[in-house]
């Protein structure tokens, strides 16, 4: 029986995946690159042992769910130093099409020349 719901979940995930992956595709034909925050929150508190493993996971999750979608499709991605923001860091997702890694590069090192005020 358990092996069953494996299988089932597993599929589902799979087929989760696929359509997220025809999505970014399809957002991605018409864009270069999607930039967003690397992270959609501040930085939390870690979990104590006091909190419940409900909590902890909620906390965790919460913290990838800008950068998970694309471990999962394996669209290129990375994240650069976009500064601070109410003296803590912040970054910055370039995300690219698919073996485009070179252009997600590309957009990055032009950022950061910008950021830095390099000519």
């Amino acid at each position: 029986m358990q092996r069953n719901y494996q299988n089932k979940f597993y599929s589902k995930a799979q087929n989760l995946i696929q359509h997220l992956t025809m999505e970014y595709n399809r957002i991605l034909k018409d864009y270069d690159v999607i930039v967003m925050p690397t992270s959609s929150g501040k930085p939390i508190k870690l979990p104590t042992r006091a909190d419940s493993i409900g909590e902890t996971l909620k906390l965790v999750l919460g913290m990838i769910k800008n950068t998970a979608p694309f471990n999962a499709t394996g669209h290129p991605a990375l994240s650069v130093n976009a500064g601070l923001s109410e003296g803590l860091p912040c970054g910055m997702m370039i995300v690219g099409r698919m073996f485009d890694d070179l252009t997600v590069l590309q957009v990055a090192r032009a950022f950061e020349k910008i950021r830095d005020g390099a000519n």
